[in-house]
């Protein structure tokens, strides 16, 4: 059995002792704790739950509710069942109804395709997750090589039909084997992001995406213009442009090539401040670091700074900001405040 049949055995056995008639909090606590170990373990129970909660209402949706139970005995002799045997079919057949059965048959047959579509993408596909302030570099079968920055959730499916990967949240360097029959395609967010073989950036947070490209040619488009959807023309950015594409809309922004070094530093572990006010760059902290950075005044907020920082070390950075500005520093519980 394989890692991924494993996973679906366990998550249909957590789905049948909740509907067996004796779940308790202990068992939500189990159920919850194994669904947060992986993403996998997640997609599995979301999966099996959803076919079976549709099942239901498909069940209720077909035909009257269904005469209460009565067995019928059957013309060949049976052995008798023990007491227990008996209290457990008698609780077990009502809920699984020829009815019931008879909808989630139905129900598979309407959706099989689609299942299968999902099944292969699920299970064929790779999950990657890094934590606060960690990078983790990812090959591919193609000969891409990805680095995953702080916080970065992404899947990624690349076989001979394809290359695709998913970035659910967070910042991911892409530098791509060229393959001219296969373009290499980022979907994140509302955004399909499609390439030949390049080296470019992007970043999502929420349904906002900044893509920046260090070489080569990337367009962004609508995800939807692949299903038909051409509202919109697609927007092309090549090398030292950046775009932050928002709400439909797209803004290219040309860029120098020391800011798109300065904008990677990260896959070394730094953060590069130019000009940069004490504000963005405790939010860039943040970003690295559980421990939070608090900008308390307003006014200290506008102070711009410079220079070239280790993204990890947030008390070498207050210290420096203490010692060069006179600024006051308070600890309290995760928080570092900083006032005048």
């Amino acid at each position: 059995m394989t890692e991924a049949e494993r996973i679906e055995s366990a998550a249909a056995d957590w789905l049948a002792r909740r509907d067996s008639g004796h779940w308790s909090e202990a068992d939500q606590q189990q159920l919850d704790a194994w669904i947060a170990v992986s993403i996998a373990h997640r997609i599995a129970w979301l999966r099996l739950e959803s076919v079976w909660q549709r099942s239901d209402r498909l069940s209720a949706l077909r035909a009257p509710p269904a005469p209460a139970f009565v067995p019928i005995p059957l013309p060949v002799r049976a052995p008798a069942a023990s007491p227990s045997a008996q209290g457990t079919r008698a609780r077990w057949l009502p809920r699984f109804s020829t009815q019931r059965i008879a909808a989630s048959m139905l129900l598979a047959a309407a959706g099989v395709s689609w299942l299968g579509w999902r099944y292969t993408q699920d299970w064929q596909s790779e999950h990657y997750a890094t934590a606060v302030g960690a990078r983790q570099l990812v090959s591919l079968a193609d000969g891409s090589r990805l680095t995953l920055n702080t916080d970065t959730q992404l899947r990624t499916l690349v076989n001979a039909s394809g290359r695709k990967v998913w970035l659910e949240d967070g910042e991911a360097y892409f530098d791509i084997a060229h393959d001219k029959k296969h373009p290499f395609v980022v979907i994140a967010g509302d955004r399909r992001i499609t390439v030949l073989g390049t080296r470019f950036v992007v970043r999502r947070q929420g349904e906002q995406v900044n893509v920046v490209v260090e070489e080569g040619r990337v367009q962004i488009a609508s995800a939807q213009d692949a299903t038909g959807d051409k509202a919109a023309a697609p927007t092309v950015i090549t090398r030292n442009q950046a775009a932050v594409a928002n709400a439909g809309n797209v803004l290219v922004v040309p860029k120098a090539p020391k800011q798109i070094d300065d904008e990677l530093s990260w896959r070394q572990g730094k953060l590069v401040f130019d000009q940069t006010t004490l504000a963005d760059a405790a939010t860039q902290f943040n970003r690295y670091n559980t421990h939070k950075l608090v900008i308390a005044d307003a006014a200290i907020a506008r102070i711009r700074i410079g220079g070239s920082f280790d993204a990890a070390n947030m008390a070498g950075f207050v210290a420096l900001l203490k010692q060069g500005f006179g600024l006051a520093v308070q600890e309290h519980g995760n928080e570092t405040r900083i006032s005048n």
